[in-house]
């Protein structure tokens, strides 16, 4: 699905960290000097942060849009549309969205959604709220995306555990003068490639899914517990991603020459270098950020404008965001953020 979404504006992005930090290194004991080397090198990711156990996913997006509304003196009455993407809810129901719209201190007539996806989460949040702001139902939407994903690994599980890391951010969309092209892709044949496969209403989590058994590699994991097939994935990633960005800029009508900047989800290092080589692009049109947060899900595309871009902005006139994973699904965002602010990550507020 293609299409372009006129008269919009990314106002502004923020984001948080949780103050808990793991060092890889450190899992030498655990899963052995060689194979921590080995991992670290393989996917770049030197340290992550982590959630402590009483803080969720809209903990931590609460403080991004704290600080945005805060950093921005926005006013809350003009917030009128929230957007919540992620895959670790604070319950099966109610929505969190809806839990934030009071949280947040947003007026009573705010929409509210949640979006359930992950690593192409960001992309599908911010259609979401230009399409409520293009449609008139909205005129300034917070789009918050974030994951606890630790919580869903396995400590045995050292292909994930060293990979994953926890975050929330903020994004702010308003009305405005500019375009934003999507590019949407789904294949729901590729579900089990990243899944946990118990503890929904089709596999219930029961004793028999607790039981802990161990792959080929020696990664520990129950029914309960996230999967990933990594072979898969890659393979996925490195067929589609590239093909879906130069669909679309083809589809903006753009010279790819004229391309700022390729923001992509931020798996790992190997992954997007690769996903770089097949779009046939200079490194420095390609920023890498997952040495000192791993992979984040849904925010490692505000997560890393916030954290790279707050101190001296480059031109990003014409940027490309692209997310991809759980589904399967993939899809990219072509869009201006010369006129976006971003924040500085913020850490724990106490």
């Amino acid at each position: 699905m293609k299409t372009i979404i006129s008269n919009l504006n990314i106002a502004s992005i923020a984001s948080y960290l949780p103050n808990e930090v793991l060092e890889l290194n450190t899992l030498s004991s655990l899963y052995g000097e060689k194979e921590v080397k080995r991992i670290i090198s393989a996917t770049g990711v030197e340290r992550v942060y982590i959630a402590n156990e009483n803080e969720t996913s809209s903990d931590m997006c609460f403080h991004a849009a704290e600080n945005l509304i805060e950093e921005g003196n926005i006013c809350r009455n003009s917030i009128d549309g929230l957007v919540f993407v992620s895959q670790t809810p604070d319950y099966i129901l109610p929505a969190t969205s809806i839990i934030l719209q009071d949280r947040l201190g947003l007026k009573q007539d705010t929409v509210c959604i949640d979006i359930h996806y992950g690593c192409s989460g960001y992309i599908y949040g911010v259609l979401q709220a230009a399409l409520w702001i293009n449609s008139g139902l909205c005129k300034t939407v917070l789009v918050l995306a974030g994951d606890t994903t630790s919580r869903m690994i396995n400590n045995q599980d050292k292909s994930l555990r060293m990979v994953f890391g926890d975050s929330g951010t903020a994004t702010l969309i308003t009305q405005g003068v500019d375009n934003i092209g999507f590019n949407i892709m789904s294949d729901g044949s590729g579900y089990d490639k990243l899944i946990i496969p118990a503890g929904g209403f089709r596999k219930p989590q029961s004793n028999q899914t607790s039981q802990i058994k161990y792959d080929v590699d020696g990664n520990g994991r129950t029914e309960n517990d996230l999967f990933m097939d990594g072979a898969a994935i890659f393979n996925f990633a490195i067929s589609n991603v590239h093909n879906n960005i130069n669909e679309l800029i083809e589809f903006m009508s753009w010279d790819k020459q004229d391309v700022n900047k390729y923001i992509l989800h931020q798996a790992n290092n190997f992954m997007v270098d690769y996903v770089r080589k097949k779009l046939k692009v200079e490194k420095e049109l390609v920023p890498i950020d997952v040495k000192d947060f791993g992979n984040t899900g849904p925010s490692t595309i505000p997560l890393l404008l916030s954290h790279l871009y707050y101190k001296e902005k480059p031109n990003l006139e014409k940027t490309i965001l692209s997310g991809f994973g759980v589904g399967l699904s993939w899809g990219s965002i072509a869009c201006n953020l010369n006129k976006t602010n971003f924040y500085k990550p913020i850490s724990c507020i106490k």
